[in-house]
């Protein structure tokens, strides 16, 4: 029997997911708390909404994807 599994979030946003505890500088290529890249991070501020979309459904997903194997 194939186990359900939650749904991919519907809504995304261009909202900042920082949370305040930043590991890039640590020498991460991904952050432990928000899970954008460097080049993520530090272009964030120049991003349009959609590119900023585009990087939190990337985070959802593979979120999801880790809580859904």
């Amino acid at each position: 029997m194939k186990s359900h599994s939650a749904p991919f979030p519907a809504e995304i946003t261009p909202e900042c997911p920082c949370i305040g505890h930043c590991s890039t500088v640590l020498g991460d290529d991904v952050c432990r708390g928000c899970q954008r890249t460097f080049e993520e991070v530090i272009g964030w501020p120049q991003m349009n909404e959609e590119e900023r979309c585009a990087v939190n459904r990337r985070i959802a997903l593979e979120q999801w994807q880790q809580s859904n194997p």
